[in-house]
């Protein structure tokens, strides 16, 4: 490549030099060449035109439940439904529940889960109550949370279970 004497400058020059030893050798102005193996081991790193941005951090989304209380005939089913408060900034969310306190006969569905183009929309779960010797209504406190995210985006609801069993009489 033949040049003008004396009508560049000293940046154009350099410029040039530094996009023709890109093409050279592959590399990118702006990022780490590692020396090749068996070599002094020596990195190196081009002038960067252009800074390089940096990612920014978004708020956790939390997990929204409606309703707080939920009725469960035993035998039977219940729906409560669940969303996330905001997009997350990463592809899928999973939602996982479990009961944290109460009537072990309440039971809860499978897990959740949340694209982060449909965070907004609601997903049903299935609570349950066994059947049970007992005649009265069990109630059951439980937490769903991302669980890609420990200690937070947590809710809790609760269940009650309408018995079925009529009391036992009381001898007189």
């Amino acid at each position: 490549m033949r040049f003008p004497h004396g009508r560049l400058r000293r940046s154009a020059v350099l410029a040039v030099v530094v996009a023709t030893a890109s093409a050279v050798t592959g590399l990118v102005p702006g990022t780490a060449d590692a020396a090749p193996r068996g070599s002094a081991g020596e990195v190196r790193l081009l002038p960067s035109p252009v800074p390089t941005p940096t990612p920014s951090v978004s708020a956790t989304p939390s997990v929204i439940v409606t309703p707080a209380q939920v009725v469960v005939p035993e035998g039977g089913s219940a729906l409560i439904y669940v969303r996330l408060s905001q997009r997350p900034s990463y592809g899928w969310v999973t939602v996982d529940s479990q009961r944290l306190s109460g009537d072990s006969d309440l039971l809860i569905g499978p897990r959740l889960l949340f694209p982060a183009d449909r965070y907004s929309e609601w997903q049903s779960l299935l609570v349950f109550a066994e059947e049970d010797d007992d005649a009265t209504d069990g109630t059951a406190t439980f937490e769903s949370r991302i669980s890609q995210l420990p200690g937070s985006g947590v809710a809790e609801w609760s269940a009650v279970e309408l018995d079925n069993d009529a009391p036992t009489p009381s001898p007189s």
